[in-house]
């Protein structure tokens, strides 16, 4: 294996493979792993960590001491540098609120990796596999799989190797896991560092003392004092120092709020207007927590909405009834920020999120009231249509709670339903729970099972493949792109074009052009005849002259560079004879082709070697003589390429007969 670092360029490291396959591992924001010609995203993209949390988890960090009398983190840091029997793979095990993340980060910084090279890994895949796990020299990385299932006996076995490979690249993994879900048996001899849960009082004080230490003394006198209870989180106590860091000179009863979820103001507050009369007040304090930093108008005409929708009747009179503005905005305990926006948090920092927490917790049977209304003001047409994106955010963070399984059911009625004013709330809150740590497995996994339910409806197969085409294809591309692929496959094409335009969309972006190619290309080239039939009828689409966002060949200089892998006109050529292989997609492909020799979009340099490759071989296949001799329909420029086309190709024939081949005449006769 040969390693290289460029100055001012991501390190890389190279290693040739089986049947000429060429592994790169890139230490810059991404790794990939070519096979032969293009496999793209084979390794876990690694993203970079914020430099203020590398700071805390280098100097702020508290080690719990083991029974062996040193700390549990120095224990980790030890087995990856001590000079005998060194690993370079260590898994930390321990409850939630144990502080894995932080531990994890401190680990690699006290084992020598610079901060710029630790990266913390994207879990793109449906199942942990070793192979995807990247190696990159004088790497660091972070595998959290604390979220994910029973893990699989090659998972254990195939660490032996992948510790061989780290060890030689001088790269570190630290594996993440929960207590009782690592269970190697004695398949597996990476070690294991169980961490127990640090005091939280202890972690505040590290973190403060870090951050702004002439406020150590807030944490010890009311009415902070009482509040990280025996059984707080790591992740509590870390918050509680950013919060008292973050506050105003005299903000000790704000930061108590705020952590506590504004439980006394807003407890207090619905208790001082809890009479009819309060009703539209309520209103508008739910609409402003919703639409924080909305216009007022936006907020007021919404906070109408909700008040009729819970059998209120708006007094005669119109904008002219009720109180002004100012009084009203007063009356929740508001500000108006730029003298227009209406915001509670201007003055109580995350009192709109705290407040729809209460609602949704202490008034169960408002949550389908809640949700119709936000369906309402968001739809085309809407109050709040300008506000999608808040009220899409709003509505995660209520999933997350009890009862919140109710927001992704009514979610997916919105989309069967084939509503607009429902539909496109749904998508976007989909695809944000679908990214979401605590939620998003299990709403990938619910979309993977979508993809392939035998009775479901248009709409919903339509809306699987757009979220997948949206910010899911760009973090999770090799997710995204396997239910896609299930939707192609499906019997019924009821997702045909929707998965068209989704690898359309994920294939416009540059960095993943050829990446999303080659997955296509190895569907046109799998051993499954369904998944073959889905690969040419994708490929067919990627390269639809006629669509509006083709996919382009690269130019020289991209397909050149041999740290990328071959060129990728050899998975243009691999696609087109795959589709032309296919019995439900040749005569499509011939066309396609021949209007690739008849455009202008593509140049004679891109053209005409790609179709010469295709051809070769293929050149007795039904439609092959009508490609190359053409139709009267034919361009100038197509009958000017198809010339040249027959004459290499003839040529090329001709030089072949004119070879002497082994035990020939000629040959006999140079004996």
């Amino acid at each position: 294996m040969s390693a290289a670092e460029g100055a001012g360029t991501a390190p890389f490291q190279t290693a040739e493979a089986s049947d000429g396959a060429r592994v790169t591992q890139v230490g810059g924001d991404y790794t990939e792993h070519h096979h032969r010609y293009v496999r793209g995203w084979q390794f876990l993209h690694g993203a970079r960590l914020d430099a203020a949390e590398l700071d805390l988890a280098e100097h702020a960090f508290v080690d719990v001491v083991g029974p062996g009398g040193s700390g549990q983190a120095a224990q980790a840091i030890s087995t990856l540098t001590r000079p005998f029997r060194r690993s370079h793979v260590v898994v930390l095990c321990g409850e939630a609120g144990a502080g894995r993340r932080t531990a994890a980060l401190h680990v690699l910084r006290g084992a020598g990796v610079p901060p710029e090279r630790i990266r913390w890994l994207s879990l793109d895949w449906d199942y942990p596999r070793i192979e995807q796990i990247p190696s990159t020299k004088g790497h660091g990385f972070v595998l959290d799989l604390t979220g994910d299932q029973e893990l699989r006996e090659d998972f254990y076995t195939g660490l032996a190797d992948y510790q061989k490979e780290a060890e030689a690249a001088e790269a570190f993994l630290i594996i993440l896991a929960s207590t009782g879900s690592w269970n190697p048996g004695p398949v597996a001899t990476v070690p294991v560092v169980h961490l127990v849960r640090p005091s939280a009082t202890q972690i505040a004080e590290a973190h403060l003392r870090r951050r702004t230490e002439d406020r150590m003394d807030w944490l010890t006198h009311p009415p902070l004092n009482t509040l990280l209870a025996k059984g707080a989180s790591a992740a509590d106590a870390a918050r509680l120092a950013r919060l008292v860091a973050d506050a105003d000179e005299d903000g000790q009863k704000a930061v108590e709020q705020e952590f506590t979820g504004w439980r006394d103001h807003l407890t207090n507050w619905f208790k001082q207007h809890g009479e009819p009369e309060d009703v539209p007040e309520r209103a508008l304090l739910i609409s402003a927590a919703l639409l924080e930093n909305a216009p007022a108008g936006v907020v007021l005409e919404a906070a109408d909405r909700l008040f009729a929708e819970v059998g209120g009747v708006l007094p005669p009179g119109g904008p002219l009834a009720g109180r002004d503005l100012q009084q009203r905005v007063r009356s929740i305990e508001a500000s108006m920020v730029d003298g227009e926006h209406i915001s509670l948090d201007a003055d109580r920092h995350g009192l709109s999120e705290a407040l729809l927490t209460h609602v949704w917790q202490q008034r169960p049977q408002l949550r389908d009231v809640l949700l119709k209304w936000a369906s309402q003001i968001s739809a085309p047409g809407g109050t709040a249509v300008g506000h999608l994106r808040r009220i899409a955010d709003c509505l995660v963070q209520l999933s997350l709670l009890p009862g919140g399984s109710t927001v992704r059911s009514v979610a997916s009625t919105w989309i069967d339903t084939g509503r607009s004013a429902h539909r496109q709330l749904a998508v976007d809150v989909l695809e944000k729970m679908a990214l979401h740590p605590d939620t998003g497995v299990g709403v990938r996994r619910m979309l993977y099972a979508w993809a392939q339910q035998k009775t479901i409806s248009q709409e919903v197969l339509t809306a699987v493949a757009e979220i997948c085409a949206g910010r899911l294809g760009r973090e999770y591309p090799r997710v995204a792109l396997t239910r896609l692929r299930v939707l192609a496959s499906r019997a019924d094409g009821l997702a045909r074009e929707a998965v068209a335009d989704a690898v359309r969309a994920l294939a416009s972006a540059p960095e993943q052009r050829i990446l999303v190619l080659s997955e296509i290309v190895q569907w046109a080239e799998s051993a499954n005849s369904t998944t073959v039939r889905a690969g040419a009828d994708t490929f067919l689409a990627l390269t639809d002259i006629t669509s509006d966002t083709l996919l382009p060949l690269p130019a020289g200089q991209e397909a050149a560079d041999d740290a990328v892998g071959a060129p990728a006109d050899d998975l243009f050529a691999r696609g087109w004879r795959a589709a032309l292989r296919e019995s439900s997609t040749c005569q499509a492909a011939h066309a396609q082709l021949a209007a690739w020799l008849d455009t202008p979009k593509l140049s004679d340099e891109q053209v005409l070697p790609l179709v010469a490759s295709i051809m070769r071989g293929n050149l007795s296949q039904a439609g092959a003589a009508e490609l190359l001799v053409g139709s009267p329909n034919t361009s100038a420029l197509g009958r000017t390429r198809r010339k040249r086309l027959l004459d290499q190709l003839i040529g090329e024939q001709v030089a072949l007969i004119a070879v002497p081949g082994p035990g020939s005449d000629s040959d006999l006769s140079l004996a």
